[in-house]
């Protein structure tokens, strides 16, 4: 609980400073950035990597820290900043992409309850990454194209149930009657690599950028093979593998797929609590746009592997409008598409 004595005891003591403008407010301040995930996850290294940069681009150029809050898939530390006590602009969230779509699509729990805020309400500063999902197989396995998937036993393994993995799953099995088999458990990315290595799954379904990230030899030595690509448009690296979408029979189920996927839009998200003055919001918001083009952010991120294909605060808030002005009708058959409603 140090994490949220901290920061609400900065939201508290900051009170007061409302009346100063937001270049001066930053001096001699902390910032905290709340990451959603666990301490060396890649929504982590992405958080910690902004944490290096973004206080050159801060007026008063703050301290920043970085903590680590996990639970839910990131519900546990956005229901926290969202509760009214963090309005002075000295926390940022930074959590998995689903968070904000938990309303919309009922992934933790019926009705979205798990959820207590509106994601349209957050003020989204911008997203460090666009993520491209594959499903990918090991290069012994007897499934070497997406087309094989149809016809064979095809073993995947994944985190849990309503991870992207399994989700991506239930919509292939489901809409393309491919023939996968999950295999729940495997905690995080690197455990079901190391799994695929070991010969115990046949492949697995994660973020592109998480490969390059983790074991970027795989994909340049060809013992792994990306079968199929989830995503808006194709990875630059993955111009001649299939999207989900291109497989689709019928324009319904690729609005389907839109409300589900979309998402990956927004891979690397970051936000300010609700409430927090809107000229703090914006300084926030120049503040990471000018990060991600800062030339030390980028050769860092270069040498680390993490992929960056940013998006500004203002389309990351676009997109997550869009989807929630989604019509529930086709809303529900998403739902009803991933067993999130009966």
């Amino acid at each position: 609980m140090r994490l949220l004595g901290l920061a609400l005891s900065l939201s508290l003591g900051a009170a007061p400073a409302f009346a100063q403008t937001a270049n001066d407010f930053y001096r001699g301040k902390t910032l905290s950035i709340v990451v959603g995930s666990d301490a060396g996850s890649g929504y982590d290294a992405y958080a910690r990597l902004v944490s290096r940069h973004i206080s050159r681009h801060i007026p008063g150029s703050p301290n920043i820290i970085v903590q680590n809050h996990p639970g839910a898939g990131s519900i546990t530390m956005a229901n926290q900043l969202a509760s009214g006590n963090y309005k002075e602009g000295t926390t940022i969230g930074a959590p998995q992409s689903s968070v904000a779509f938990e309303r919309l699509l009922h992934l933790l729990g019926p009705g979205g309850k798990a959820a207590n805020f509106d994601a349209t309400k957050l003020n989204w500063l911008g997203t460090a990454a666009q993520d491209t999902f594959v499903v990918l197989g090991w290069h012994k396995s007897k499934v070497s194209t997406a087309e094989d998937m149809m016809t064979k036993e095809f073993v995947i393994g994944t985190s849990g149930p309503n991870t992207d993995g399994s989700l991506i799953v239930a919509v292939m099995n489901k809409l393309l009657g491919t023939k996968i088999k999950l295999i729940n458990g495997y905690n995080g990315t690197a455990p079901q690599l190391l799994a695929l290595e070991r010969g115990e799954i046949d492949g697995s379904s994660m973020a592109y950028s998480t490969v390059l990230t983790l074991r970027p030899n795989l994909h340049r030595d060809k013992q792994i093979t990306v079968l199929l690509q989830v995503g808006r448009d194709k990875h630059p690296d993955l111009g001649e593998v299939a999207l989900l979408s291109d497989l689709m029979k019928t324009d319904e189920d690729k609005a389907i797929l839109s409300v589900i996927f979309d998402k990956y839009q927004m891979g690397r998200p970051f936000f300010a609590p609700p409430g927090v003055p809107t000229e703090r919001v914006d300084l926030l918001r120049k503040a990471f746009d000018e990060s991600m083009n800062d030339p030390a952010l980028i050769a860092e991120a270069a040498q680390l592997h993490l992929e960056l294909s940013p998006l500004p605060g203002k389309e990351v808030q676009a997109l997550i409008e869009r989807l929630y002005a989604t019509p529930e009708p086709m809303v529900r058959k998403a739902r009803l598409m991933l067993g999130t409603e009966k």
